[in-house]
């Protein structure tokens, strides 16, 4: 059937049918491109034309005892004296976020690859104590999800950060100091 034998019907839905493959193949396109960018991430569908949409953009910022960055001060930290120290997380964004926590030695003395770690969420600072649960892990390369689920835009959520020494550490060691850092991350959560 030529183009002009065809039912009237099927030559007008024509440019309805290049207009959504068209329409689908920029989705594919856009979602795609977002899957491949590191950071922040959107999730995006759609089911209909809808002229005149706009999308908009999250932000996400967190701050840590109040400030971008804080010191939790020095540990004197034995086998058999862990210590801990309690550090909040406020979610200064407008979108949910889960947040995990990464710990790096920045010393290399042999005391640091004894040394022990483990965040557990807490009520408030008096409630952090040595001894909660969870598993202590070497600190170096300490890497975990914090408890406590999605933390809401504008909340805040208290932590309570416990080092401490293997154990079998020898007393050869006594007396070495190391250092560290913890890094929080937050990434958007969808709910």
């Amino acid at each position: 059937m030529t183009p002009s034998n065809e039912p009237r019907g099927r030559r007008q839905n024509r440019p309805l049918r290049a207009l959504a493959r068209a329409t689908l193949a920029a989705s594919v396109a856009m979602v795609i491109g977002l899957s491949g960018a590191g950071g922040t991430y959107a999730f995006l569908t759609g089911t209909a034309n809808a002229p005149g949409a706009s999308l908009t953009a999250g932000t996400l910022g967190l701050q840590l005892n109040g400030a971008s960055s804080a010191a939790l001060g020095a540990f004197a930290v034995s086998p058999n004296t862990p210590v801990a120290k309690a550090f909040s997380v406020k979610n200064t964004g407008d979108v949910p976020a889960t947040l995990a926590a990464e710990i790096e030695a920045t010393s290399t003395p042999q005391i640091s690859s004894r040394a022990l770690a483990r965040i557990t969420q807490v009520a408030n600072t008096a409630a952090c104590t040595t001894g909660l649960g969870g598993t202590q892990t070497a600190l170096h390369g300490y890497s975990a999800t914090l408890g406590g689920g999605s933390l809401a835009a504008g909340a805040t959520r208290w932590f309570c950060f416990e080092v401490a020494l293997a154990a079998n550490t020898p007393a050869t060691l006594s007396g070495q100091g190391f250092g560290f850092g913890i890094t929080i991350n937050g990434r958007q959560s969808t709910n």
